[in-house]
């Protein structure tokens, strides 16, 4: 077995919670923006679009959601054409507050990657359209500074479980699959995802995720499944270093 020298991680329910109530954030901002502009809604097929886009590169062949795109797609659904166009900035800017204010994380977290990070060389990567809000928010919570290499999907053009994201990943970390172990809560896009790689994959069960995949058979195994984030570093003796 290959020493384990590199642990790269998810960031939303993983380290953070990003669940419904985060997801709750994001549709009342840009409902805010609407009811600000006077722009008739129908909040089902706000809610229905927004779901829609999430799972949305899942079933395009990974291809990421651009940003812009998404937060001009919902102005373009409610507002006139002239309208909409001057609603995409401030839906993009409103959504980007609402990520940053609705984000948390307990203290444990920090002080677990501090201790993690005097033995692996520590990674992240996170499946969202917009770098900003994944960056400013990780630096915001204090966690940036212990990552070697921070990739977000909306940089690469693709989202997890798509190879091309852990390949971004790898060759910013210059690490090789077999000596990783990657570290999230989505059955599909982290497990799956890594396990396809060549990567060690821990599961991790603790937050509520907005999207859920279950196994199915011929599935990859997970080599460890972890209910807390906290149970990682005694879990990981068991892999030589």
């Amino acid at each position: 077995m290959a020493a384990l020298t590199t642990l790269l991680f998810d960031y939303g329910n993983t380290l953070i919670a990003f669940g419904p109530a985060q997801q709750d954030a994001q549709l009342a901002a840009m409902r805010k923006i609407l009811d600000e502009a006077r722009v008739s809604y129908d909040l089902d097929i706000l809610d229905k679009m927004r779901m829609e886009q999430v799972l949305r590169p899942y079933k395009n062949n990974g291809i990421e959601n651009d940003f812009r795109d998404v937060c001009q797609e919902v102005a373009a659904a409610f507002a006139p054409p002239d309208q909409a166009l001057t609603l995409t900035e401030p839906i993009m800017r409103a959504r980007q507050e609402a990520f940053h204010a609705s984000v948390t994380v307990a203290p444990a977290v920090p002080e677990m990657l501090a201790r993690l990070k005097k033995t692996y060389r520590l990674g992240l990567l996170s499946n969202y359209p917009c770098d900003h809000s994944i960056s400013g928010s990780l630096k915001a919570l204090g966690l940036y500074k212990y990552f070697d290499a921070v990739v977000v999907s909306g940089v690469v053009g693709f989202a997890k479980p798509h190879p091309r994201t852990y390949e971004a990943l790898l060759a910013a970390m210059n690490a090789s699959p077999e000596e990783c172990m990657y570290i999230g809560d989505n059955w599909l896009a982290d497990i799956q995802g890594a396990k396809r790689h060549g990567m060690k994959a821990a599961w991790v069960r603790e937050h509520v995720p907005y999207e859920v995949f279950e196994p199915n058979e011929g599935d990859h195994p997970a080599d460890l499944i972890l209910e807390r984030l906290s149970d990682l570093e005694a879990a990981l003796n068991a892999f030589p270093r």
